[in-house]
């Protein structure tokens, strides 16, 4: 049987470890870090499809996953728990297509 609680346990320490490891020193320093002067929650978004696209494509690097499970994180953190919509005013986005 599957234990997804065990899974998402043992991952979590994994990335606990991947994050004060490998992102705190290289991104940030006393308690500032990069992603921290956006609140944007579509950052973190657009570099999930940066490395989902990465990996699609048969381009995988050490860590892409790890890259991917933290961008959620900090997504999720932004939004707040809650969905995030793009808005065509916001400076930061530019629609490509608006589907007509």
């Amino acid at each position: 049987m599957v234990d997804r609680i065990s899974d998402w346990k043992a991952f979590s320490s994994h990335m606990e470890e991947y994050i004060g490891n490998r992102t705190v020193d290289k991104y940030g320093t006393d308690g500032f870090d990069l992603m921290s002067i956006t609140g944007n929650p579509l950052i973190p978004v657009w570099n999930i499809l940066k490395y989902s696209l990465r990996i699609w494509r048969n381009n995988m690097k050490p860590h892409d996953i790890e890259k991917i499970a933290h961008y959620a994180c900090l997504a999720w953190v932004l939004s707040k728990g809650e969905p995030i919509r793009m808005h065509e005013k916001d400076p930061s986005t530019k629609v490509i297509s608006s589907g007509n």
